[in-house]
């Protein structure tokens, strides 16, 4: 070998041990100053900042936030069952923001001595003891309660009854109507605005909620605190009126 090249050798190995030098360090500062010691949760409605903290905290890594970092942005983690996404990123070194995207729950059933949520996919997404403002209670339902899984599709008798169930949800919460509950016993559908009873029958529910909201607030006009049903059941784009029967 040439003394020529014994010298170009020379002088690549310093490069070469100072390049692996200082990633040694950066790593050990990555692993010091990288150490997890908070979190910042926000979004968070159906669950606790400490069940989204835990939930993270399982995984093996989770005592450094780069590895938080990378799991949730660059990989497909598990996410608890009424979450869409959590969106993870740095405050500092040291402190993990989560932004949390829940699904949308489209209503909650009583489930034992607490209650039981369910998403839009008919997925049993949350049990809580607790009541969420805007969830109605869905009455009449039948279900397996001992097949019941969080994480699995309510097991509820009737699938047609439940897509319907999830429909009428849905349109409620385009039309910004709020239903002290929703019943479906003997499959028909139902729902309850105080002390007004709405029958809402077999489809065309988008048609129908439409017509809710403009109609309770004639009702509270002209029959104030009067109990009554609105009949909608047979109710379609060419009908002229609908029916208020105030109660006996």
């Amino acid at each position: 070998m040439s003394k020529s090249k014994k010298n170009k050798k020379r002088k690549i190995w310093p490069v070469v041990l100072g390049v692996a030098g200082f990633l040694c360090a950066a790593a050990v500062a990555a692993f010091i100053l990288c150490r997890t010691r908070g979190y910042e949760v926000t979004g968070n409605n159906y669950y606790s900042a400490n069940t989204i903290t835990t939930w993270i905290e399982n995984d093996r890594l989770s005592f450094n936030t780069l590895a938080i970092l990378a799991e949730y942005n660059l990989t497909d983690p598990e996410l608890p069952a009424g979450v869409e996404r959590l969106h993870v990123s740095l405050k500092n070194p040291w402190t993990v923001k989560v932004q949390v995207e829940e699904k949308e729950m489209v209503g909650y059933v009583p489930y034992e001595d607490s209650y039981l949520y369910f998403d839009a996919e008919g997925v049993a997404a949350l049990r809580s003891k607790k009541l969420f403002e805007g969830v109605p209670c869905i009455e009449g339902l039948a279900y397996d309660a001992a097949e019941t899984e969080i994480g699995r599709p309510l097991p509820v008798e009737d699938d047609g009854i439940f897509e319907q169930i999830v429909d009428v949800s849905r349109n409620l919460k385009k039309y910004s109507l709020t239903p002290d509950r929703l019943s479906c016993a003997e499959g028909s559908l139902r729902v309850y605005f105080g002390i007004v009873e709405v029958i809402l029958g077999d489809g065309g529910y988008e048609e129908k909620l439409q017509q809710v909201g403009p109609i309770l607030e004639k009702l509270a006009e002209l029959y104030p605190e009067t109990a009554g049903t609105l009949h909608l059941e047979n109710y379609t784009e060419e009908s002229e009126s609908i029916r208020f029967v105030p109660a006996a």
